[in-house]
């Protein structure tokens, strides 16, 4: 490989490494922890895309910044140290766009274009470094190799961040849902950062937002007040209430495990929650499977059994798929058809998820109809999860 070679080679891994990786770490924990990255990427596979596709039109406008002659009289070393000197504003700037597009409610399509300028102006010194002075006589690029870099450089990004604004909805749905409020909140930052209008449980991402900004001030405030050392059980359990709302697990389950209540299975259940969110798998479905077994024998005849018992289920089979034993959730999801038969429903549907992302289309589509049969409340979901199978199966062929 000749020299020339490995520079164009190191200056674009370069481009997009430095970037990536240097905004990744500079994000706050609590972003970091729902699985975003610095704003106003939201995602980071939403910041790599844009670096990636900035590269096309970032090498046009290197090549047009080559063409003067003035530019070329600088060292070639100045344009790394101004890729790295770029990624360090981005570093101190990203925040303040943050906030500015929390507070602004932008639609996607001014976002998409800011974070492609902020992903150029990320990926240009490098690319310039990578480039050569032209030839003498070599005409300029022309205007619709431009377009066309700026439609790559936006484009790609657009489709993608369409697909993570709606899975990233579904994440900050469970996350509200389980009331995982500090997660939730930085979930709901990143779906406002891609200009998302999804609903989350029924509400604009940023109308929930601003009632955590008054929640979270609380909810540190009661957490920071000293527990006293003879607090009753019920004092200790709202505490741990609020440190898992506050994503401090490992305080909630000191706390819980301080009970000592084996036989309360409220707490129990709580404390696997707190297992499955440290990634305690183990430990998690010991509890779950306690509470299932104790719980079981009722079920069909004790409402507060057969919620229990559902939140068991559920939690083993979340801990299966998150532990990457999809055998294990699929036995879970089965015995919540024999265990609790009134909600087969809801089984049958999750059953069809979790076939659909086994890349199992046959099972998924039977235990979705199934699930629409039992009750028509779930057809809007229903049909939704079978659009994705027909789109995503190979071929495109669907089994009627």
């Amino acid at each position: 490989m000749r020299l020339t070679d490995l520079r164009f080679a190191l200056a674009y891994v370069l481009a997009v490494a430095v970037p990536a990786a240097t905004l990744h770490l500079s994000a706050p924990e609590e972003r970091l922890a729902a699985g975003l990255t610095a704003p106003p990427f939201a995602w980071p596979r939403v910041l790599v895309a844009h670096l990636l596709t900035a590269l096309p039109l970032g090498v046009l406008v290197a090549r047009l910044i080559r063409s003067a002659p003035a530019v070329n009289e600088f060292a070639p070393g100045v344009w790394p140290v101004a890729g790295v000197a770029v990624t360090g504003a981005a570093v101190l700037v990203c925040p303040g766009i943050g906030e500015a597009v929390a507070e602004g409610g932008f639609d996607a399509l001014p976002l998409l274009v800011l974070r492609a300028l902020i992903a150029l102006a990320l990926v240009f010194p490098w690319c310039v470094w990578a480039a050569d002075p032209p030839r003498p006589g070599t005409a300029v690029r022309s205007g619709w190799q431009f377009a066309l870099g700026g439609a790559v450089a936006l484009v790609p990004c657009g489709l993608y961040g369409e697909a993570a604004a709606e899975a990233g909805t579904e994440r900050a749905a469970d996350l509200v849902r389980r009331e995982r409020v500090v997660r939730a909140d930085a979930a709901l930052a990143g779906l406002i950062e891609l200009g998302s209008d999804r609903p989350v449980m029924g509400a604009a991402p940023a109308t929930i937002r601003k009632g955590y900004a008054t929640r979270l001030p609380q909810l540190a405030g009661s957490a920071a007040r000293p527990l006293p050392a003879n607090a009753p059980p019920s004092d200790r359990m709202a505490r741990a209430l609020v440190l898992i709302q506050l994503d401090r697990p490992a305080e909630a389950a000191g706390l819980l495990e301080g009970l000592g209540c084996p036989d309360d299975d409220t707490v129990t259940l709580l404390l696997a929650t707190v297992y499955r969110d440290q990634e305690r798998w183990t430990a998690s479905d010991e509890l779950y499977r306690r509470v299932l077994d104790k719980l079981r024998p009722q079920a069909a005849s004790n409402p507060r059994a057969a919620d229990m018992c559902a939140t068991a289920i559920e939690g083993l089979a979340f801990n299966a798929r998150a532990d990457r034993r999809p055998a294990d959730a699929e036995w879970a999801l089965k015995m919540g058809l024999d265990v609790l038969p009134g909600r087969a429903a809801q089984f049958h549907l999750q059953l069809g998820r979790h076939y659909h992302d086994g890349g199992r289309p046959g099972p998924a589509r039977e235990h979705l109809r199934e699930a629409a049969r039992l009750d028509p409340r779930t057809e809007p979901e229903v049909g939704k999860v079978l659009r994705q199978i027909n789109t995503a199966t190979p071929g495109c062929f669907s089994w009627q």
